[in-house]
């Protein structure tokens, strides 16, 4: 029989091959949230306060201040979901075989690579599902003991992430806005619309008041539209697709063009600003990895869970503006 100080040997193994194995999968979640550290509970809760409004300019000498109370403004909530996995091992693979050890280590490698991905699938999916309409999507209902998403599987809002200029979503201070235009492919003009929809006509905050809303990335998926991408902001001299040699208007405009696997082929393309203060993934455990004796029949079993959500607070769909894409009806919960 295996003793104790040799499972401990193997559960150190395991550690260490998770690490190796998430080398492997480059993520890049932690490039397009900011990621948040969470140690506690099943979820979290944010409840906005309004500015206590603009100052007033004073007419005459010694006039009195006004005073106002402050206003609620938008409840969002993210809920931590677990996943884990396990496998059973016999008595006997376990200790007639000198390999049991790189038995254990390959298997750690491949949890530690499918936890990021597991990750990244999530991350992805706020992106891929943002113009479902209602009833929307799981990855936005922010439900957890004790506190229930009234908005379910759609922003804070009650309306898709990313939503057109025909479904316009209203603020605090009664304004209206959009942050998708659909059928809109990757070329030089489409790129300055959803530029300019985002740093013009989204630079508002809740009380409508002018803020800036600055963008310093492109996201797409891999392939012919980050090439296409590339030539847009990456010539300094030239109109992408034309053949005058004037200055690029669009160069360097953005710093970064990030394509990612995870996003859908239908999903469109996205202009937007790169870990946004409201756009969240909150890292409630990281991979926690158990090997231990299963008495019942002598066996060993070897188990992994993690756990992580995303939170969209208030002010989210501000983030990123979407070009072309779909919106179709959602199918919440599932």
């Amino acid at each position: 029989m295996l003793r104790d100080d040799q499972l401990a040997i193997y559960k150190k193994d395991m550690y260490k091959a998770e690490r190796e194995g998430m080398i492997q999968v480059k993520p890049k979640v932690s490039e397009i949230f900011r990621i948040i550290p969470s140690n506690t509970g099943g979820g979290d809760k944010r409840t906005q306060l309004l500015g206590a409004g603009r100052l007033t300019r004073h007419t005459v000498e010694g006039q009195d201040i006004r005073f106002k109370s402050p206003v609620q403004g938008w409840e969002t909530l993210t809920k931590f979901h677990t996943y884990s996995a396990g496998l059973a091992l016999t008595k006997e693979s376990v200790e007639d075989t000198t390999k049991g050890g790189n038995l254990l280590k390959d298997l750690a490698r491949t949890w530690g690579k499918y936890g990021t991905i597991a990750k990244e699938e999530m991350g992805a999916r706020v992106f891929n599902k943002g113009g479902d309409l209602t009833p929307g999507d799981w990855v936005y209902d922010g439900s957890h003991p004790g506190n229930t998403d009234s908005s379910a599987g759609l922003l804070y809002d009650s309306v898709e992430l990313f939503n057109l200029t025909g479904n316009t979503r209203t603020t605090k201070g009664g304004g209206t806005y959009y942050n998708s235009v659909a059928g809109l492919t990757v070329t030089a003009g489409n790129f300055e619309t959803i530029y300019n929809l985002q740093t013009a006509t989204n630079n508002r905050d809740e009380e409508d008041e002018i803020v800036g809303n600055p963008v310093d990335t492109a996201l797409c998926t891999p392939g012919s539209n980050k090439f296409l991408l590339d030539r847009i902001v990456d010539t300094s001299k030239g109109m992408p697709g034309g053949q005058l040699n004037d200055k690029n208007p669009y160069y360097n405009i953005v710093d970064k063009v990030i394509d990612w696997d995870y996003l859908s082929s239908t999903g469109g393309w996205f202009v937007g600003k790169r870990n946004h203060e409201k756009f969240c993934f909150c890292e409630r455990q990281g991979q926690e990895t158990d090997f231990y004796r299963h008495k019942p029949n002598k066996g060993y079993r070897a188990a992994v869970d993690m756990r992580f959500g995303v939170w969209l607070q208030e002010g989210s769909w501000k983030a990123w503006g979407r070009a072309g894409g779909t919106s179709t009806t959602g199918n919440y919960p599932n």
